[in-house]
């Protein structure tokens, strides 16, 4: 089996995983308390509404620090751009399945809107991933040890718990390999390899993009509190559709849970985590005594608030040509790749760069 028919097999193999696991959560509960549940939400719907605006003002923290950090590379979008593909990058990571999720549309487009530097524009989308997960790692840990006996004595807990420490230990190891210093300068092999293979120049220019951060640690630290304005925002807005569930729970009991929720949420292993998630609430919040009736409809209700706003970043998107648009998004992976050749900064266009 080829590369490519694994490629075509990806999508239809998370599919598989997300039914299964959503028909082994769903075949031990009652549906119709489950809709009875859900119905309830409709006479409370203030809280509906609070937790949809709060998730949006969560996003737009996102949006805000991704563009901190595009600045950082002197790429300075304006904000009502880096604002639209932001939220084009949600509406892709919602609804389109394979290799076209929310980083790899934001990276297509930023380096659309920066000729010339595309591995640098690139390199942004991954930077802003990195440092929200990090971030919320980091968030998650801190409650943790703060919480240890709740989360060795709860078999639903317990297991999370201990791989937030297993990521967090394999984020300081790759922040100190990565940044320690210049492995292209220090190190033989990179050298060789920039010297000797095609894709050798990429890679040393992603990297030393990323390397630039180092530096930088006003705009680190700047992104590091817009993630957690992103991740304090999310989290309400659960407690608020929670709140809608009659979910009667502390706001405290929130930001234990969802957090690390949210960071093994973000693995992608069915498209937009459905099973996934949809477990996670179960057993989690199972360990502070909340029906699994109530914590599959509150999963469902995040989820779906979710898809509220990247319709919104579909908008955007379907302003565009459609048909083009989805052709060149199938092509940005090699086409990301094919950068090495160009001039960082001719101020000429590409089909100039190419004549």
């Amino acid at each position: 089996m080829n590369a490519r028919t694994l490629k075509r097999l990806a999508p239809v193999l998370r599919l598989a995983i997300c039914a299964g696991l959503l028909y082994i959560i769903i075949r031990r509960l009652d549906l119709s308390q489950l809709r009875a549940v859900l119905a309830g939400t409709v006479n409370r719907w203030p809280w509906v509404a609070a937790g949809t605006l709060a998730t949006f003002v969560g996003l737009v923290a996102g949006a805000v620090r991704w563009g901190e950090i595009l600045a950082a590379q002197g790429l300075r979008l304006s904000f009502s751009r880096v604002f639209q593909v932001f939220f084009v990058g949600q509406f892709f990571n919602a609804f389109m399945l394979g290799a076209c999720g929310c980083d790899m549309a934001r990276a297509y487009y930023a380096s659309k809107d920066a000729p010339g530097r595309r591995a640098e524009a690139v390199s942004t989308v991954f930077v802003d991933r990195a440092v929200g997960l990090f971030a919320t790692i980091l968030f998650c840990c801190v409650v943790i040890v703060l919480r240890i006996p709740f989360f060795l004595n709860n078999q639903g807990t317990r297991w999370p718990g201990i791989l937030m420490f297993l990521f967090l230990i394999a984020s300081v190891v790759g922040i100190f390999a990565l940044f320690r210093r210049n492995l292209f300068e220090h190190w033989t092999f990179f050298r060789q390899l920039e010297r000797d293979t095609r894709l050798g120049p990429l890679i040393r220019r992603t990297y030393d993009a990323f390397y630039l951060y180092r530096s930088h640690h006003r705009v680190m630290a700047i992104a590091l509190v817009y993630s957690y304005l992103n991740l304090g925002f999310l989290t309400a807005a659960c407690y608020c559709l929670g709140r809608s569930l009659q979910i009667h729970t502390s706001l405290l009991e929130y930001f234990t849970l969802f957090p690390i929720i949210s960071v093994i949420a973000a693995i992608p292993i069915t498209p937009g985590s459905l099973g996934v998630r949809e477990g996670l609430f179960v057993s989690m919040f199972a360990a502070i005594l909340v029906d699994a009736h109530q914590a599959l409809a509150l999963s469902l209700m995040v989820y779906a608030v979710s898809l509220v706003w990247s319709l919104f970043g579909g908008v955007f998107f379907i302003g565009r040509p459609l048909s083009a648009e989805i052709e060149e998004l199938k092509q940005a992976p090699d086409r990301l790749r094919d950068v090495e050749g160009a001039p960082a900064s001719t101020g000429l266009s590409d089909k100039q760069q190419e004549e």
